[in-house]
């Protein structure tokens, strides 16, 4: 593509020599502005891909900040990609093909500017990494402090030897519910995290009932620092599962596959049709 545009220039600027005068001065202002948009539609380009690279990062950004950063990047390009449009647009002559490739490009571009501002909006709240960090963060030294308050227990102390049991189940159980927490925060569908939030609920049940039954069985003390340590896990859950319905990375991340993929591949397609018209016309000397 980019060699027939360089021997159409080349032979351009040899028609040139072959034109003086008015004709000549004619041709070079009709071949120059072919040329000024042949240029601006590769910079449409360069502004499209930029904006979907920066995107792209700000869905996987780990920070807001760096999602917010990456977010006024992407708005920046297409942005700078619309004026740069309206400046095409000033070059054509008027109704024709040049013009109707062009309004096919601009309504493509809409629908992936729209597509794009929702995957940005979304990205930048984070709720499924922040719901990431607060399981394997505060919930993990929940988890931590309840084993430890139990650790009497766990460690086969024979003066409680009944009481082993049930505090190996609270504590298991406990663990079964942040095993839980990752498939939930990478759940797409509502059905399936219904179906995940039920089985936390069980497991709930269990350790608090486990816990009962070990200050029934004489380890009150333990207990009752255990359950303390389960309820800042408890809450930290309630937390996690509450951002990771939100599910704000998972949801960018699919229309950034989908939606923004396909609107992208439409303004890619006219962008080319564009060119490819613009080389034809160069090539035929025709503007």
């Amino acid at each position: 593509m980019w060699g027939a545009l360089i021997l159409a220039v080349v032979a351009g600027a040899f028609a040139l020599s072959l034109f003086p005068g008015k004709h000549g001065t004619r041709y070079s202002e009709m071949f120059g502005r072919t040329v000024q948009m042949s240029r601006l539609v590769g910079s449409m380009r360069v502004g499209l891909y930029t904006a979907a690279e920066a995107e792209k990062s700000a869905v996987l950004a780990e920070t807001d900040n760096a999602s917010a950063e990456f977010a006024a990047v992407a708005r920046q390009a297409l942005d700078q990609t619309a004026r740069t449009l309206d400046e095409y647009t000033t070059l054509l002559s008027g109704p024709g093909p040049d013009a109707d490739l062009a309004e096919r490009f601009r309504q493509a571009f809409a629908q992936y500017r729209k597509a794009d501002e929702e995957v940005l909006t979304l990205a930048v709240q984070n709720t499924n990494i922040k719901a990431q960090a607060l399981s394997f963060e505060q919930a993990s030294a929940a988890l931590a402090h309840m084993e430890k308050a139990l650790g009497p227990l766990l460690e086969g102390n024979q003066a409680n030897a009944k009481a082993a049991l049930p505090a190996t189940r609270a504590l298991a159980e406990a663990l079964r519910i942040q095993a839980l927490h990752a498939q939930h925060i990478t759940e797409k569908t509502d059905a399936r995290m219904n179906e995940l939030e039920s089985r936390m609920r069980s497991s709930d049940k269990a350790v608090r009932s486990a816990l009962a039954t070990v200050s029934a069985l004489g380890g009150k003390g333990v207990a009752t620092s255990a359950l303390a340590a389960y309820e800042d896990f408890h809450k930290a859950t309630g937390e996690v599962v509450a951002l990771s319905r939100q599910n704000t990375n998972v949801r960018s991340l699919a229309l950034t596959l989908d939606r923004k993929t396909r609107a992208l591949a439409l303004c890619d397609e006219a962008l080319r049709a564009m060119e490819q018209k613009i080389h034809e016309d160069m090539a035929k000397g025709t503007r």
